[in-house]
């Protein structure tokens, strides 16, 4: 793909792709017409003139935005433009109505459409006439708007507005009268769904067609790969291919894999797009994956390498086109600490880049074959394929599947012509897919989109005919909205909400749809623009795009969007969104002209609507007379971008932008902000997070009373003393009562949305609360209260109890949490089923230290996850059936029991009772809770069964029995009959549990998918089953560690991985030639307490260590009495590691029956002084890492093997370190060696 257009250079833009300016003009056309009506009695004679013409202008000029938004006007004439720069003078002459006239809905209302009727033309744009009263109002005497609107609007001075009529209706006929004959091709546009008919949030395993053999590749060396910086420390596979080849996809599928998953404990997706730089966004991305939370005001290299150290990463590069100097070294040295076998995988087009970072073989993605590749397109174009269908590649020539054309479909054949218009690439098949199966059903819009004379041309402006066709039949909404991403750098990171707040600042948002909020709406329009993959999710709500949609934007976004960077040109003089990407203020101010000073109202600044700064100014002083400069000038901007520019003040000419909505001053050292900010009346997003730890709202922050986000410290929002009077908040995370605060504060902010935290209950004087203070909020999904923490002594229980009874949320709420509550007994509302606890899915009570009895949660009908945590007064839980049919918990999926240190039993009923507990659960969670003797029989849906420190004395049994509920049957039925899910059980620290026998273990015909069990550090449990685990099937990974009484010596044949301790060893383990011994490929084997020195010759008199003939994997961690003598022959041993065994070496003197030991590793022996001097003797070993073994001085005087090709030593004594970099001791031992680091550096010998 070729590189980004200079910002200086604007493509030509075909008129086929249609106009993304349609839509903002005609819904500004339409709110003057309606705001003129309004305000029609305080208009002279003049005004009311040209509201008249420009209401009988209006079908006219509807018919022309209709073309133009379908490619049927010459986008390049003046006469739209003109009409363009009305519209944005009209948006600015409506808000300085609305903000002097005070009016409250300002204009988030004004955006709302009207109730009256109008005729609506069978065009996209139809939706827009709502905003409009029906034709002729002016005409039929408007007075009645006028005498309602005059007590409101008298004395408001309208010249600006009358000034945006004539303007407007000027335009208007020009417009008109020069595409007169125009007529707007019918059907061309897609009008968005407002609904998701797929997943369209982020999807996190793509589908991938034709790349199998890849994938298994790169999974392979992943587990097995013999890179030897892989091997020792971090490796490097490089992805390659052309622009749109599927690099990205096939990467993030691996990266979503569940192999990737088990092998790397942190994974981290970043996204480059450019030049590698070590900055400081590039380090954010890192740091969120693996903190899950951006770094704040931290250091982040310090962040990275805590949270790496001693861990297993995979890292992403996506879309690096160069290195920059030393940078590649500076990541590196941060990603030292982590364990070795890491690995980062790089995408890139450049073979320079791959060869220059590399450490594997470097992987060429070439074109896909033509069956993969109309398999793909059907898969967009259609909906998922079938299963069944198999993928034989044909080759790259289209002709080899005409044979079978005369099968296929109308649909399909008309799909396999689109297919072979594609080139082979990927990207182009999936939006031009997706926008046709939006219309799946109409033949004849397939038929016009495939004859479009857009696929006649090459590529205009370097982009596929595909991705302009996919645009141009965008809804004229979607087109505005992804036209505003021209913003956005290449490698800019962002999340939905962000965006779609951006474009509501811009006006860009509305809908015939009463009552739905504007950040609902774009958040529809952004989900389709991920179904129709404009935008690709990366993980944890962040997105991208593309490089090729990116330069989509940017060609339909012309001369409006620029981009000021170090190599850029002259802006141009009709931009109306600059991003700035230089630090360099000369620069900056000789492309701003701010230099030159002409009239303010004449210069380009002024009409400008967005204003994103992305650079560092830390080192320059003169930036904060730079930005005075431009605030004073730029007063039509709506989005103002400061984040991460490092500066300590705002100036107060911030003031004067009195249009702005959308301020984002994050990441900044901010440490105060001036009073004029508060004079930005139309403010609705201020983001102040992560500046200075002391930073405090201005004094008059409350006169903001159109804001509805507001992102800030805990200590900022604790500092806004009348905050009830930002009534529109809907964002508030954190409220801290205490202080000067208001009790009743929340009773007014009834438009708060998503999760409020309320903290320190415990200082709020009950008397001073309302009953009922939160029952307003009903658009509030999660709710969290607390108290400070409870240590069971206080006298206030009486107070928590009449505090709880007045916190009473709306019915809608989701998630419930209650921390530190001090009181004995539940609230009313908690008891009552059909109250506001009836739609909570999510229920959370914790360090309740005083509370006794828990409310009936078990008839809760719609709860699915409850955590009870750290509640010691609880002596039993009692979920006692009103009916004998009555399910209880009818839809818990999670449950979480932990640290209930009184309660010794959970009743469900009598034996007797017809009643079923748990129908639908999943994950069970019982933790610390010690003199718990009874738990209720699971269901069959349970997945996930975690036991620790419970006092049961045999585990709960399985209900056989069919559930009732739809969805438990789904859960539980397996290839048509009734098996349990369990597939994994964890038992430990439970000294009390005797018996197996009573319990869901000898239920084994039942556990069919039990693949994980764990027994560990019980006392007095034994195995009292007659045929141990024999029956257990599906297992294939099993620990029975420092269970001194139990032995098992029955298992199935499919177990591969096995963790025992040296007590179980000693009682015997298993007989000689027992079929376990041939199926085990993994072996552990840990100390543990119980086992004693005078069984050491028992262990050395067992025959079963030298039977593992499988096993290729031994892993001895901690042990007191194994020695590698006693395994007489391993004969398929690869990988030995030694962990913390200082004698496990002992008395040995032939290796040579390890033939095929390929990995030996020792770490952690602290009193082991020299490594094994046979070690030579070792046919075929390629590794050797030596790690934390101080007392080492020296390499084994016999030397390596040499076969040996990886070396690693870490963390040794520096004697040792000396002696391999000494050429008179040791460093000849290491001559021959492939690879060898030392301390995480890679040596290279001489």
């Amino acid at each position: 793909m070729a590189p980004p257009q200079p910002a200086g250079t604007m493509v030509p833009l075909p008129s086929a792709a249609g106009w993304s300016a349609s839509g903002f003009v005609a819904a500004v056309l339409a709110r003057l017409i309606r705001k003129g009506l309004e305000l029609l009695s305080e208009l002279d004679e003049a005004a009311v003139g040209h509201l008249r013409r420009l209401e009988g202008l209006l079908p006219s000029v509807w018919r022309v935005l209709d073309a133009a938004d379908a490619g049927a006007v010459d986008l390049g004439g003046r006469a739209l433009q003109d009409l363009l720069d009305a519209a944005y003078a009209g948006d600015d002459a409506l808000d300085d109505v609305e903000s002097v006239a005070g009016d409250g809905a300002g204009a988030e209302e004004a955006r709302q459409p009207a109730t009256a009727a109008a005729r609506k033309p069978r065009s996209p744009l139809r939706f827009l006439l709502c905003f409009s009263p029906p034709r002729n109002s002016v005409a039929g005497g408007g007075g009645g708007h006028g005498r309602r609107s005059k007590a409101k609007i008298s004395g408001v001075d309208l010249h600006g507005l009358s000034e945006a009529l004539e303007t407007m209706a000027q335009a208007a006929y020009r417009c008109a009268s020069m595409y007169e004959h125009v007529v707007p091709p019918r059907n061309y546009a897609t009008v968005v769904s407002g609904k998701t008919e797929d997943a369209a949030g982020e999807t996190e395993q793509d589908d991938i067609f034709g790349r199998e053999a890849e994938v298994e590749q790169i999974l392979q060396d992943v587990r097995f790969g013999d890179d030897p910086h892989y091997r020792l420390a971090i490796g490097v596979l490089p992805v390659t291919g052309h622009a749109g080849a599927g690099k990205t996809a096939l990467v993030r599928f691996v990266f979503h894999h569940e192999v990737a998953r088990a092998e790397f404990a942190a994974r981290m997706w970043v996204h480059v797009s450019g030049a590698f730089r070590l900055r400081e966004q590039l380090m954010d991305q890192m740091i969120h994956a693996v903190a899950g939370q951006d770094r704040g005001a931290d250091d982040a290299r310090e962040l990275l390498r805590k949270e790496l150290t001693g861990k297993r990463f995979l890292l992403v590069l996506d879309g690096i086109t160069d290195l920059a100097e030393n940078q590649w070294g500076n990541l590196m040295e941060v990603l030292r600490p982590a364990a070795r076998r890491s690995l980062i995988i790089v995408t890139t087009q450049s073979e320079t880049v791959a060869t220059a970072i590399g450490t594997m073989p470097v992987l060429t993605l070439g074109p896909l074959g033509s069956d993969d590749y109309w398999k793909m397109f059907k898969h967009f174009a259609f909906g998922s394929t079938e299963d069944t269908e198999e993928c034989t590649l044909l080759g790259d020539d289209w002709d080899d599947v005409e044979e079978d054309e005369e099968e296929l479909s109308p649909m399909e054949q008309i799909a396999s012509d689109f297919a072979k218009k594609m080139a082979g690439l990927p990207l182009p098949a999936q939006a031009i897919g997706r926008a046709l199966y939006f219309r799946r059903d109409d033949e004849d819009h397939w038929r016009n989109v495939l004859e479009d004379e857009l696929w006649e041309g090459q590529d205009v402006c370097g982009i596929s005919p595909a991705l302009w066709l996919s645009y141009r039949h965008l809804d004229p909404r979607l087109k505005q909205c992804f036209a505003y991403c021209a913003v956005f750098s290449d490698d800019y990171v962002f999340r939905k909400e962000e965006l779609v707040r951006m474009w509501v600042s811009q006006g860009l948002i509305y809908s015939d749809r009463a009552g739905m909020r504007l950040e609902d709406i774009g958040g529809e329009f952004f989900d389709e623009l991920v179904q129709r993959c404009f935008f690709q999710p990366i993980g944890s709500n962040r997105y991208v795009i593309h490089n090729s949609m990116q330069e989509l934007a940017r060609a339909v976004a012309t001369s409006r969007f620029f981009m000021i960077t170090e190599s850029s040109g002259e802006v141009p003089q009709e931009v109306r969104h600059l991003t700035i990407r230089t630090g360099n203020l000369s620069k900056l101010k000789s492309d701003l002209e701010l230099q030159i000073s002409p009239s303010p109202d004449h210069h380009f600044l002024n009409r400008v609507r967005t204003i994103l700064f992305q650079a560092d100014f830390s080192e320059s002083d003169d930036f904060l007379d730079v930005l005075a400069h431009i605030f004073s000038m730029a007063r039509s901007m709506r989005v103002l971008g400061l984040s991460c520019a490092n500066i300590t003040y705002l100036p107060p000419e911030i003031g004067q932008v009195r249009h702005l909505r959308y301020l984002n001053l994050s990441r900044n050292k901010i440490i105060d902000l001036p009073e004029t900010l508060c004079q930005l009346y139309h403010l609705q997003v201020l983001d102040v997070s992560s500046n200075s730890p002391s930073l405090h709202p201005p004094n008059g922050i409350t006169s903001l009373i159109h804001l509805r986000h507001l992102y800030a410290s805990e200590v900022f929002i604790s500092s806004i003393g009348d905050i009830k009077s930002l009534s529109n908040l809907q964002q508030l995370d954190v409220f801290t009562v205490g202080g000067s605060t208001p009790k009743d504060t929340l009773r007014r902010m009834t438009q708060l949305r998503g999760k409020l935290h309320i903290r320190d209950l415990r200082q709020v004087d009950v008397t001073e609360v309302s009953k009922g203070m939160l029952k307003g909020m009903q658009y509030l999904n999660a709710l969290q209260l607390s108290w400070s923490s409870c240590d069971g002594q206080t006298k206030e229980i009486s107070k928590d109890e009449e505090l709880l009874e007045c916190l009473q949320p709306h019915d809608n709420l989701r998630n419930l949490e209650i921390m530190g509550y001090g009181g004995v007994k539940s609230p009313s509302w908690m008891t009552k089923p059909s109250g506001s606890l009836s739609n909570v899915t999510s229920l959370y009570l914790i360090d309740c230290m005083n509370c006794k009895t828990l409310p009936p949660l078990h008839v809760l009908p719609s709860l699915e996850v409850l955590e009870i945590r750290r509640m010691p007064s609880i002596t039993k839980v009692s979920a006692l059936p009103q009916r004998s049919d009555q399910e209880l918990f009818p839809k818990l999926k999670r449950l979480v029991f932990e640290g209930i240190l009184h309660c010794a039993e959970w009743l469900t009923g009598n034996s007797k009772s017809r009643s079923m507990a748990f129908p639908c659960l999943c994950e069970l969670e019982i933790r610390n809770c010690p003199r718990l003797t009874t738990f209720p029989d699971i269901p069959l849906s349970l997945t996930v069964m975690i036991i620790e420190n419970v006092g049961l004395e045999t585990l709960p049994g399985i209900i056989d029995k069919q559930p009732s509920t739809e969805e438990a049957m789904e859960a539980t039925s397996k290839n048509g009959r009734w098996t349990s899910r369990l597939h994994k059980l964890q038992v430990h620290q439970c000294h009390s549990l005797r018996s197996l026998a009573t319990s869901l273990l000898q239920q084994q015909h039942l556990l069919k998918s039990l693949e994980i069990l764990s027994i560990k550090n019980c006392d007095n449990v034994i195995c009292d089953i007659p045929d141990g685990f024999k029956d257990l099937t599906a297992l294939r990974d099993i620990s029975l560690y420092d269970c001194p009484k139990m032995l098992v010596d029955k298992f199935h044949t499919s177990v591969r991985t096995v963790e025992i301790s040296e007590c179980f060893v000693a009682q015997g383990g298993w007989v000689d030639e027992d079929p376990i011994l041939f199926s085990v490929w993994n072996l552990k084997i840990t100390g543990c307490s119980h086992a004693r020195s005078d069984q050491v010759r028992k262990i050395e008199q067992l025959d079963w260590l030298s039977s593992l003939l499988n096993v290729f994997v031994l892993h001895v961690e901690n042990t007191l009495f194994l020695r590698l003598s006693m395994f007489d022959q391993l004969p398929c041993l690869e990988i030995l590691e030694i962990d913390g065994c200082d004698t496990f070496f002992a008395d040995l003197s032939d290796f040579a029956w390890l033939e095929k030991l390929q990995v030996l590793s020792i770490r952690n022996c602290r009193e082991m002084c020299r490594l094994p001097d046979n070690l030579c003797t070792l046919p075929a070993l390629e590794e050797l890492c030596v790690e934390n073994c101080p007392a080492i001085e020296a390499l084994p005087e016999n030397g390596l093997p040499p076969s040996l090709e990886r070396l690693s030593i870490c963390n040794c004594g520096s004697r040792l370190i000396e002696r391999c970099l000494d050429d008179e001791l040791d460093r000849p031992k290491i001559a021959m060696v492939g690879v060898v680091y030392i301390d995480g550096q890679c040596i290279r010998p001489k």
